[in-house]
């Protein structure tokens, strides 16, 4: 519907983190790539919200107006996409835990918040094509922890990659010191994983493998790990 927020998921979208600097560079979105809406953005379609209104397009965490990062240094159209270079995260508990997510390499998701302005659509391809928007946000994306922005990797996404995922998570449960809304976002990511391990073991009970086993292991860790995320919940 015309004049209603959109939101688009970049997956594996990070190029640089200076931890030190705060700074992350990557890329917001891509260019000429159907997405599971059977959407394609097209190049030029950000170029006038970047000259209009560039300095006042917020990075902010999982969408959440109330949690600005800053603003961005550089946005950029190139070959590839929308590249970024946000201005060093602000110091609030939220930027700090978001930057211990990216260095764990759980953050690896960047989204944007923006109306279509001009679009055609093919009906040949069933496909629309966005030639402008109007953009108001970035956000850095936690697995699809916000309900807004459903995870779209897992479709893809073997066991072996789920159970590093979970390595990656339960080393920054034991390991780092956040605030308990971001635990509570891992418990989600967590849930998500353990969804999708379930069906990975389903999908290959017609074809006994190591997979199958790995799905025994995968579940009861997730399970062990969420049990620890509640108890830290409790002690608050």
């Amino acid at each position: 519907m015309k004049g209603m927020i959109s939101i688009k998921n970049i997956d594996n979208s990070i190029k640089d983190i200076d931890v030190k600097g705060r700074v992350i560079t990557g890329y917001l979105s891509n260019f000429d790539n159907k997405d599971y809406d059977d959407d394609v953005i097209v190049k030029g379609a950000f170029k006038k919200s970047i000259d209009e209104r560039g300095k006042s397009i917020l990075f902010l965490n999982q969408h959440n107006w109330s949690q600005p990062h800053g603003t961005f240094k550089m946005l950029v159209e190139d070959s590839k996409g929308l590249y970024f270079e946000s201005n060093p995260l602000i110091d609030t508990s939220y930027s700090i835990d978001t930057m211990k997510l990216y260095e764990a390499g759980i953050i690896k998701e960047h989204s944007i918040g923006f109306v279509t302005e001009k679009s055609d659509y093919d009906q040949k391809e069933k496909v629309r094509y966005i030639k402008e928007v109007k953009l108001y946000e970035g956000s850095n994306v936690t697995m699809g922890a916000n309900p807004e922005t459903p995870f779209t990797g897992f479709k893809s996404l073997t066991l072996k990659e789920a159970n590093d995922q979970v390595s990656r998570i339960v080393k920054m449960l034991r390991n780092g010191t956040l605030t308990d809304e971001t635990f509570m976002q891992l418990e989600i990511a967590l849930k998500q994983l353990q969804k999708h391990s379930f069906e990975l073991g389903k999908n290959s009970l017609a074809e006994p493998s190591l997979k199958d086993t790995q799905t025994i292991i995968v579940e009861p860790k997730i399970n062990k790990e969420i049990e620890i995320i509640n108890q830290f919940l409790k002690n608050l």
